[in-house]
């Protein structure tokens, strides 16, 4: 039997089940339905046959009406039974509504979901047009992006290529060579060899805190659950910004290193580039490596293009391809931009002689005791590292000036 003839036959038992006084025949309409529903469940997804889960809501409820009105029920078949004009009975006028209104429009769709299991059959029910926002109250769901919209970090940080040493006082002393009399000589057979004599300064670098922080409320925190773990890296892209600049500012001061070229006249230099060339065989002269060299961006454009002047044809002895951070060579120099380096200057040192003295290391905290934070449920979070640049020989830095060449 197909699945067709199954569900005309349902249509034909319930109708006739309208006329029935047995209880026991419409509990077994209600055992087939189920049967045809685990079939139709096992062959097609669920959904697409929810039409027969409603037909077996609905014949449980016609059992349930029945069985509250059964005697008005048997009185009314049995008067129909009585009438001298033909018409219609109860039982074929509800079965004639079945099939009209619910199976003879759906009779297509249910054969050819029986032969084809990607046919998906639905039932519409007809509603008022909704148009326009006007039919929500209030407001509309949203979706959250997990990815927040932060000012970026600096490409890179001073203190990455710095070297770094511990002072567990705070106070670091370095003792540098300041001045030598006398001299090595050839001896002369039978003289005296000649003396030398060194002198030492004492330089003592003292550590310093850069630091900052932010009070905000737990409300906040509870508003903004991201804020946690978005707070820290805030804090700590301000920190390195104020950090750079300082370590930046504070080895310009101190460079001694000889930044004067010869004029072009003299066959010095013609472009930047070029200067910077002389800068480094000004660092190599004095038996300093020249180990990098920062410049801002707006400069790193004019190095990486062929000279500053229009009319210069100068082929720049740059070598190697700039890296991802935009780093390329000079006679063999890495040259670094830096948004925090400034426009027109160049500044180069041996790495040997600069270091980064650290007393108490980078870290974020957070603290709920900070001045009346307990009481107001307030929260501080704070950002700190003490610690400062020594430098072991300032003539090993050298800070030149572009020409404008």
């Amino acid at each position: 039997m197909t699945l067709q003839q199954q569900l005309q036959g349902l249509i034909k038992a319930t109708a006739d089940g309208l006329e029935m006084k047995n209880k026991e025949q419409l509990q077994s309409i209600v055992l087939a339905v189920e049967t045809i529903n685990q079939r139709l469940e096992q062959s097609l997804p669920k959904k697409d046959f929810e039409i027969v889960g409603q037909l077996k809501k609905d014949l449980e409820e016609v059992n349930s009406n029945l069985q509250k009105n059964q005697i008005v029920i048997d009185n009314f078949i049995a008067e129909q039974g009585k009438r001298k004009t033909e018409s219609k009975s109860f039982g074929d006028s509800w079965k004639d509504t079945i099939q009209k209104n619910i199976f003879s429009k759906k009779e297509e769709e249910i054969v050819k979901a029986v032969n084809n299991k990607e046919f998906s059959m639905t039932m519409d029910l007809k509603v008022a047009d909704m148009t326009s926002g006007a039919h929500v109250t209030g407001d509309v769901v949203h979706s959250y992006n997990q990815r927040q919209g932060i000012v970026p970090s600096q490409n890179w940080n001073f203190r990455d290529i710095l070297n770094t040493t511990s002072s567990p006082t705070g106070s670091f002393v370095t003792y540098r060579e300041t001045a030598t009399s006398g001299s090595i000589s050839v001896q002369t057979e039978g003289q005296d060899k000649t003396a030398i004599d060194y002198s030492f300064t004492e330089v003592k670098t003292v550590s310093k805190y850069i630091a900052g922080l932010v009070t905000f409320s737990k409300q906040l925190m509870y508003h903004m659950p991201f804020l946690n773990g978005l707070l820290p890296r805030m804090l700590l892209r301000d920190f390195y910004k104020k950090e750079n600049d300082y370590l930046y500012d504070t080895m310009i001061a101190a460079a001694t290193g000889v930044a004067t070229t010869p004029t072009v006249a003299a066959g010095g230099p013609a472009n930047d580039v070029e200067e910077i060339i002389f800068w480094i065989a000004n660092q190599r002269s004095a038996d300093y490596n020249a180990s990098y060299g920062v410049i801002d961006w707006a400069d790193w454009a004019h190095l990486t293009k062929v000279g500053r002047n229009s009319s210069s044809t100068y082929a720049l002895p740059i070598s190697g391809q700039a890296s991802p951070t935009g780093d390329f060579n000079i006679a063999g120099t890495p040259i670094k931009g830096a948004s925090w380096a400034d426009a027109g200057e160049f500044l180069l040192w041996d790495n040997d002689f600069v270091e980064r003295v650290e007393t108490e290391s980078l870290r974020v905290e957070f603290s709920f005791e900070n001045g009346t934070n307990f009481t107001k449920n307030l929260i501080t979070a704070r950002v700190e590292c003490f610690e400062e640049l020594n430098v072991l020989r300032p003539n090993a830095i050298i800070h030149g000036e572009f020409g404008g060449s």
